[in-house]
C-alpha cells in the first residue's frame, strides 16, 4: 500500500477572494492506495481496430439486474461499460484503484470508506459522486426488480451507504465477513440520475434492451444493437481513466462486436472464412481432428491451448428437488450412477477433460474425500428399487406401485449438445428410464429454469475467485425464483457453515469449512456432476498482438477483449502471405505461462 503526500492545490480567486476547493484539500493521511503495481496490460499494445466474436444464443435481456440477467455473455459487456470503486490486480491479488483512488477499512473491519477520484466521469461528462454509490446500493436492494439474491447480498450484508461529502462514501456492514470489502468495492456503479426515478416495473421494461450509462472505456449505443443478430460496443474517446496505470495496455480495440450465431458448425465455418476473428474450440473432437486445416498449417491462423490458474466452475445435470421424482435422494443418486461419463470422456471427449468430483473443481477448495461417482447401473438399480421403482412393464420401462412409468424429459437449448445427450440417453434408458430429449429456444429454457418450471436441466457455472457458497446453496433462496439455487437445496448445517465461513479470516480454516460444505452438498446429490477442463483452446487470425502470457493469471479467453490488440503490421504480413500463398511462423500450441 502507498500513501500519497498531502497536496493542497486548486487555490483560486472568486470575486477577488482567496478560496480553497474543499475536494482539493482532501487529506489522504490514514487512507490506503496502490499506485505502484505491475502493469496489467502490455506497454507494447496498440490502439485501434475491431474484434469480432459470436454468441451461441440470443441474450434474453440486456439488463444488468433482475430476471435472466446473470449471464456470462452479458457480464462481458458490462465489464467494459461499468467500473467499480476498487479492483483486484489479476496477478498480485492486491487492491488497486478504480473509481476510488483511496480507501480504508476500520479496525474492526465493519466499516469501509472510499474516496472517489474527482476526475471520474460518466459517459455524458458529468461527475461520478458518492451519491451514485448510494443510489446503486438502493437500486440493488429493491424487491421490485425481482432479483432475490441481490436483495439478500446487498441488503442483508450492508447498511445503507452514506455520502459523507461529494466524493467520500462510507458503508457499514451488518455482520463481520472477510469478503464484504471485496464485494462492495467490486460492485459496478450506476448513475443516480438514471436509477433514482425508476420504478421496478419501469426498469424491467425500459431496460430490457438497453443499459444504464457507464463510466467505463466502452459504451453501447441504441443504434449498435440489432436484437437476435448482433451488438457492438465502441471505445469512448473521452474516457476519463484512459491514462491511469491500471489501463495501460488494455481496452485497445475501437470496436468489439458479438454476432449471434445459433449453430456452432456455422460459427466454425464463418471463422474459417474470416468473418470472426477468434474461435473458442469447445469440442475435443474438433480440436483433435478438425483444427489442422490449411490456414493453420500455413500460420495464417494460430492455434493455442492455454493453461491459467483461473478458478474452475462446475457443470452437471441439476435436479429439481422440490418435486418428484427428484425429491427423493435415492433417485438423484441413482441418476448420477447412470451418467456414463467414462464413455463420454473416451468416445466423445478424447480424454481431454476430467471428472468433476466436487463442487469446487481444479483447485484446493473441494473436498478430496468425496466418494467417486462412476457409471454403475447395478448400484443405480438398487437405489431405484429402494425408491419404489421395482418392476418394468412390457415395454421395458420402470413403473412404480401405481403403474406410472419412470419418464423424464430433458429440455436443452443448444443443438451442439445433442450428440452428448444422445449418448447419455442410451445408458439411462438401458436402466428402464424413458428419457426424452427436446431442443427448445434458449430464452424459453432460461425462463422455465428461472421460474423453476423444470424437472431436469444441464447447467454450467462459472467460478468466483473466492467461494461464496451462500449464493447457490442458501436455504433462504431455495423456494424463490430468479437466483442460483436452481435445485432448491436446503440444509441447516450448510447455512450454519456459510455464516461461520464469513467470519473466518484464516485461509486454511476457510478451506476446511468449504470442504465440509462441499461434502454435505455432494452427499445430497443436487446435481449429477459432469466434467471440466483447466485450459482454453483457441484459434485466432494472425493479426493480433497479445501479452506474452496471452491471458492474465486468473483469466481465460475473455481476456482477449481487454488485453489483446490489433496489429497493423501483422495484418499486412498476413495479407501478403495470403496473396502470395506463403507461410507465416507457427508458434507453440501448448502454453503454460503461469506455472
Amino acid at each position: 500500500m502507498h500513501i500519497k503526500n498531502i497536496i493542497l492545490a486548486g487555490i483560486f480567486f472568486i470575486f477577488g477572494t482567496l478560496s480553497i476547493n474543499a475536494e482539493d484539500a482532501f487529506n489522504p493521511a490514514g487512507w490506503d492506495s496502490n499506485n505502484n503495481f505491475p502493469l496489467i496490460g502490455s506497454p507494447q499494445a496498440k490502439k485501434g481496430g475491431e474484434l469480432r466474436f459470436f454468441w451461441m444464443s440470443n441474450p434474453p435481456t440486456l439488463r444488468t439486474n433482475g430476471p435472466n440477467s446473470n449471464l456470462s455473455t452479458m457480464r462481458e459487456v458490462q465489464g467494459l461499460m461499468y467500473e467499480s470503486l476498487v479492483n483486484l490486480h489479476p496477478t498480485t491479488m492486491e487492491y488497486i484503484p478504480g473509481l476510488a483512488d483511496y480507501w480504508r477499512i476500520s479496525a474492526d473491519k465493519t466499516k469501509f470508506s472510499f474516496h472517489i477520484n474527482p476526475n471520474a466521469r460518466w459517459a455524458d461528462g458529468s461527475k461520478v459522486t458518492a451519491e451514485d454509490v448510494v443510489s446503486t446500493w438502493e437500486f440493488r436492494v429493491r424487491e421490485d426488480i425481482k432479483d432475490p439474491y441481490s436483495v439478500m447480498l446487498w441488503g442483508g450484508s450492508f447498511e445503507k451507504p452514506i455520502a459523507e461529502s461529494e466524493y467520500i462514501v462510507s458503508v457499514k456492514t451488518k455482520e463481520l465477513n472477510w469478503r464484504l470489502f471485496l464485494y462492495f468495492g467490486n460492485m459496478n456503479i450506476y448513475p443516480a440520475k438514471e436509477m433514482k426515478t425508476l420504478t421496478g416495473d419501469k426498469y424491467l421494461e425500459d431496460y430490457n434492451w438497453k443499459m444504464q450509462m457507464g463510466s467505463g472505456p466502452y459504451e453501447l449505443k441504441a443504434e449498435n444493437i440489432k436484437k437476435d443478430h448482433y451488438l457492438f460496443v465502441t471505445k469512448r474517446k473521452d474516457y476519463w481513466a484512459e491514462n491511469e496505470r491500471r489501463n495501460i495496455g488494455i481496452n485497445n480495440f475501437d470496436k468489439i462486436l458479438w454476432k449471434v450465431i445459433l449453430d456452432e458448425e456455422l460459427a466454425f465455418e464463418k471463422f474459417k472464412k474470416g468473418e470472426i476473428d477468434y474461435y473458442v474450440v469447445g469440442k475435443a473432437q474438433r480440436w483433435l481432428e478438425e483444427c489442422d486445416f490449411d490456414k493453420i498449417k500455413k500460420g495464417w491462423v494460430q492455434k493455442r491451448k492455454i493453461y491459467t490458474q483461473a478458478p474452475e466452475g462446475f457443470s452437471g445435470f441439476v435436479f429439481n428437488m422440490r418435486k418428484p421424482p427428484f425429491n427423493d435422494r435415492n433417485v438423484r443418486k441413482a441418476f448420477s450412477f447412470l451418467v456414463n461419463r467414462e464413455r463420454l470422456l473416451d468416445k466423445l471427449f478424447f480424454d481431454e477433460y476430467n471428472h468433476i468430483d466436487n463442487y469446487y473443481p481444479g483447485g484446493d477448495w473441494g473436498n478430496p474425500d468425496n466418494p467417486k461417482i462412476r457409471y454403475n447401473p447395478r448400484r443405480a438399480a438398487m437405489l431405484l428399487k429402494r425408491a419404489g421403482w421395482t418392476t418394468r412393464n412390457k415395454d421395458g420401462w420402470l413403473v412404480n406401485k401405481d403403474g406410472e412409468i419412470f419418464e423424464l424429459t430433458l429440455e436443452y437449448g443448444s443443438q451442439g449438445s445433442t450428440r452428448i445427450h444422445k449418448v447419455i440417453k442410451e445408458d439411462i434408458e438401458k436402466a428402464g428410464i424413458k428419457f426424452n430429449l427436446k431442443l427448445i429456444d434458449p430464452r424459453t429454457l432460461m425462463k422455465k429454469i428461472s421460474e423453476r418450471n423444470f424437472t431436469l436441466h444441464f447447467q454450467s457455472w462459472g467460478a468466483s475467485l473466492f467461494p461464496n457458497p451462500a449464493s447457490m446453496w442458501s436455504s433462504e433462496l431455495a423456494d424463490k425464483n430468479h437466483n442460483n439455487n436452481i435445485a432448491g437445496f436446503k440444509n441447516a448445517r450448510v447455512d450454519e457453515l456459510c455464516k461461520k465461513y464469513n467470519i473466518i479470516f484464516n485461509h486454511e480454516e476457510q478451506k476446511k469449512i468449504i470442504r465440509e460444505i462441499d461434502g454435505i452438498i455432494f452427499r445430497n446429490h443436487p446435481y449429477a456432476l459432469a466434467w471440466y477442463a483447466n485450459f482454453n483452446r483457441i484459434l485466432y487470425e494472425n493479426k493480433f498482438g497479445h501479452p506474452k502470457e496471452y491471458f492474465s493469471r486468473i483469466g481465460d479467453y475473455s481476456d482477449i477483449k481487454t488485453l489483446w490488440w490489433f496489429d497493423s503490421e501483422k495484418e499486412k504480413a498476413l495479407s501478403e502471405a495470403i496473396k502470395n500463398n506463403k507461410s507465416l511462423p507457427i508458434g507453440e500450441t501448448i502454453q503454460r505461462p503461469w506455472k
